[in-house]
């Protein structure tokens, strides 16, 4: 009505959106000096730095970030609303402020990536349970080892610490379950199996809480188990289809023949990374010991390392303390998840809160658009929680599919992603999704809770009257 051309107006908005995505950029920027250095900390391998100016590429492709995202959030109002009639609009004949579909849309979209974010930080926190408690067929949690060199070695420090009260079992070895084995051929009949390979000593089994699941223990000092006796474990005998697999010969490096004096429950050498393999458990004498391992109390693990690290200064003063708990491996495994969690966690309050946002604005345009008619409902007697309904009902509709979508969603990316890192991970259950909906509902109840009753309860002689 003052004389603005359209492609003013259409400047002005785009410029204005350009400006508010200018003060995000700014504040992402901020936010980013705080959150990179602590997503630094949580991975030991990584190092990201922030420095914009030998970083060319990274500074354009912001620029470009900040352009797109500056048009496209503007050219709905820059090339919508400017092609308005002013007539129209001062007149009061143009209806505009309501919900569109495609706000609706874009709402229930929102909603669904901040449901995944959520399942997803649920899950992981429940695997990181899962994997903690995971057989893994030794006693992981109650076991200590130190890496001794050789025989010399072993015979000094377990001679030192043998009188610890604490320390349950004693026991040397050549290998070790989370540390050392090595990998070779073996044959049975036609078949031929790549297995890894472990040569260990007296009461090793009994020390790290490996089971013995058919058959029979090495005897201590027996030259014959030495030359001739092996354990498997159990996915050897699955894969070579053994129904009674004590007493079965094998052949070793295609000159030694073993024969099997029992089963061992499976291994898990690798962790929960990767899939459990074939395994061989040979028997070896004194004199080829590299390693001490120690069985203690759960209770008392931290108490007897701090004893095993004071005896091996004493012992080994001129080497690096090297005692270690066996389960650092699953150690790896915890910190994984919990990183993850995190990551999940954060996001999904950063995808919540704008959710959120986007809700409030959607019920708050709606209500504009219906004061009159939430009006005439209280005159004509509707009660409060009609009325509460009547204008919830689009919303509802909304989290409804967006859980719906959210939960397929978080489903798939949560198990994909757990199966590119573990190969033995949590079997996904419905607690978290419905724990996550819940979650969901409870916050958009919240966001829009007191803005939807403020309108139902509002006196109907005042919208009514306002034309």
């Amino acid at each position: 009505v003052l004389g603005s051309q359209r492609q003013q107006l259409i400047a002005q908005f785009l410029g204005e959106n350009i400006l508010l995505t200018l003060f995000a950029l700014g504040a992402g920027l901020l936010f980013a000096e705080i959150l990179v250095p602590a997503y630094n900390k949580m991975w030991p391998f990584l190092y990201i730095s922030l420095d914009y100016l030998r970083n060319i590429e990274f500074l354009g492709f912001l620029l470009v970030l900040l352009l797109l995202t500056g048009l496209l959030a503007g050219s709905y109002p820059a090339f919508y609303i400017s092609a308005f009639k002013p007539a129209s609009i001062l007149r009061g004949t143009l209806k505009y402020g309501g919900t569109s579909r495609f706000t609706q849309i874009l709402l229930t979209f929102q909603f669904a990536v901040s449901l995944i974010a959520i399942i997803s930080g649920i899950l992981f926190a429940q695997n990181a349970e899962y994997q903690k408690n995971y057989d893994v067929g030794f006693d992981q949690k109650a076991v200590l080892f130190a890496y001794v060199v050789d025989e010399e070695g072993h015979n000094a420090y377990k001679n030192q610490i043998s009188g610890y009260t604490k320390i349950k079992e004693i026991a040397g070895s050549r290998h070790n379950f989370t540390s050392n084995w090595y990998t070779d051929p073996i044959k049975f009949e036609t078949d031929e199996l790549d297995v890894d390979i472990l040569d260990i000593g007296d009461n090793y089994l009994k020390t790290t809480g490996a089971t013995v699941m058919a058959g029979r223990d090495f005897i201590k000092d027996s030259q014959s188990d030495v030359e001739n006796s092996v354990l498997v474990n159990e996915e050897l005998v699955k894969m070579f289809g053994w129904k009674e697999p004590v007493g079965q010969r094998i052949i070793l490096r295609d000159t030694v023949e073993l024969f099997v004096v029992g089963v061992i429950r499976n291994l898990y050498l690798r962790g929960l990374w990767d899939p459990v393999k074939p395994a061989l458990i040979r028997y070896t004498k004194p004199e080829n010991y590299q390693y001490v391992v120690a069985q203690a109390e759960v209770g008392d693990i931290k108490e007897v390392r701090e004893y095993m690290e004071a005896a091996w200064k004493e012992v080994f003063p001129d080497r690096l303390v090297n005692v270690r708990y066996m389960d650092e491996n699953m150690g790896e495994v915890a910190e994984v998840n919990g990183n993850i969690k995190k990551m999940f966690v954060f996001l999904g309050l950063i995808a919540v809160v704008l959710s959120a946002i986007g809700l409030f604005s959607l019920v708050s345009l709606n209500i504009i658009k219906r004061m009159k008619e939430i009006g005439v409902r209280k005159v004509l007697g509707a009660s409060v929680i009609h009325i509460v309904n009547v204008v919830n009902k689009q919303f509802l509709i909304i989290l409804a599919i967006a859980s719906i979508l959210g939960s397929v969603g978080g489903y798939y990316l949560t198990d994909m992603l757990m199966g590119s890192i573990w190969t033995y991970y949590l079997p996904i259950g419905p607690s978290a999704f419905i724990v996550s909906i819940v979650i969901l509902f409870i916050i958009s109840g919240i966001t829009v809770g007191g803005k939807v009753v403020k309108a139902a309860t509002a006196n109907p002689s005042t919208t009514l009257r306002d034309e």
